[in-house]
């Protein structure tokens, strides 16, 4: 049986400011460390075949907190969507929409959700699918947790692209797979 734990980095400055920050390369703030050492000891006692991170350096910090001296493989599909010019701008209502409309359309710098959503697939169809019976551990962002949900889960109904279903140093677990 196949074992999948997803975690979410910790918080950096522009999640605590809500401001869009796929592409912006941040560290972790003083809270998001603090989560990282949190999320590392709630796992402590699982033993992880492989453990993936995403090439960000939230993600990176929060991976070596977690992994400790465990190796771990960086992979580009893992990096958070690209917001384009939208990123390090503040989050309210009508950047939000200007934001889904660029991202239907791929306009702006925005990476197109479809381009988005086959990178992730690809990651869990040419990694995960090879990786039977081992427990893995895979450390990105918030968009990259909802494509695995939708990958392993299917897209619930009344699913909406803004409803958040994994925190800052929060963790997802797809078993049985």
């Amino acid at each position: 049986m196949r074992t999948i734990y997803f975690a979410r980095h910790g918080e950096t400055d522009a999640d605590k400011q809500n401001r869009f920050n796929g592409g912006i390369d941040l560290d972790l703030n003083e809270a998001g460390l603090r989560q990282a050492q949190e999320l590392a000891e709630k796992i402590s006692g699982i033993t992880f075949d492989k453990i993936f991170c995403s090439p960000k350096k939230r993600a990176i910090q929060t991976c070596e907190i977690i992994s400790k001296e465990q190796n771990y493989t960086i992979d580009d599909r893992l990096t958070e969507l690209i917001c384009g010019i939208f990123d390090g701008k503040k989050k309210n209502l009508i950047s939000k929409i200007r934001f889904f409309n660029a991202l239907k359309k791929g306009k702006h710098g925005v990476e197109p959700l479809e381009t988005f959503t086959a990178r992730n697939v690809d990651f869990c169809e040419k990694v995960l699918r090879q990786l039977k019976d081992k427990t893995v551990l895979i450390i990105s962002h918030h968009g990259n947790a909802a494509a695995f949900d939708f990958y392993f889960k299917g897209k619930p109904e009344g699913y909406s692209l803004t409803k958040r279903i994994i925190e800052n140093g929060g963790i997802l677990k797809f078993e049985n797979l």
